[in-house]
């Protein structure tokens, strides 16, 4: 059975540097990390599934904590075979990957933790849970895409724009509700002191959702993580910035693999 749409992607050549599993953020499928993958594949073999929110197999689902979330990644890695692996997550897949290195640090090879904050405002995102449940994700697509994106980048690239705005209304309504409510509790601060994984955090200064505060606390609780922070960027990097990360991301992993 494949675990929520989990595929993996070979390295394109002979010697891979080993798996990396991608995290996606919350509103969006695998498809945001198109624009890395081909950089990616020339030194790792590509692992990519689904948050929870998309497909039949969440449709018996209730409400969830953070912790089900890295159940969900180690089912994925278990489905296919795989006792190790680097991460990069964005976002809410930055809380992901961050707990689960975390809880299994023999698991996880490296970890690179993107546009994300390890603690969230739980106001904002009662209020969201509720909106959608009342109304729908149209209520908050406008919103939600005016945070992933600088006005700069939104007005030269309305088509990525639209895309992802697309990728959001695909979620399934609950499902996204069940997040919201989620991350109105979720706080992995207690979990950084254990990520024993080398650890990049990469930032964007132009992001408002996440802003580099958040990076930096980040930063700061995981030992000798490292920050980075790409200027003009906002919370959306993949889709801002892909060529910088991917190169981000392979200088870790393939330097922890080698």
């Amino acid at each position: 059975m494949t675990i929520r749409g989990a595929r993996l992607e070979a390295c394109a050549a002979e010697d891979s540097a080993g798996p990396l599993v991608l995290i996606n953020s919350l509103g969006t499928t695998s498809a945001m990390w198109d624009g890395l993958v081909p950089a990616l594949r020339a030194r790792f073999d590509v692992v990519r599934y689904e948050q929870r929110g998309y497909g039949p197999e969440d449709a018996a689902d209730g409400a969830f904590l953070l912790d089900d979330l890295v159940d969900d990644l180690f089912d994925v890695l278990d489905a296919i075979g795989l006792e190790r692996a680097h991460l990069a997550g964005v976002s809410l897949g930055g809380m992901v990957a961050a707990r689960a290195a975390a809880r299994h640090p023999g698991r996880v090879g490296s970890v690179t933790i993107i546009c994300s904050a390890p603690v969230l405002p739980q106001a904002p995102w009662v209020e969201r849970a509720r909106a959608v449940r009342d109304t729908g994700l149209g209520v908050i697509r406008d919103t939600v895409v005016r945070r992933w994106f600088t006005p700069e980048f939104a007005f030269g690239n309305p088509d990525v724009v639209t895309h992802y705005g697309d990728m959001l209304l695909a979620c399934d309504a609950e499902q996204y509700a069940r997040a919201c409510d989620m991350l109105a509790g979720a706080d992995v601060r207690g979990d950084l002191p254990e990520v024993a994984a080398p650890a990049l955090v990469i930032g964007g200064s132009a992001d408002i959702a996440t802003p580099p505060a958040d990076q930096e606390r980040y930063a700061a609780g995981i030992p000798g993580a490292r920050l980075l922070i790409l200027d003009g960027v906002a919370h959306m990097a993949t889709a801002a910035a892909p060529d910088d990360l991917a190169r981000e991301i392979i200088g870790h992993a393939a330097h922890v693999s080698g």
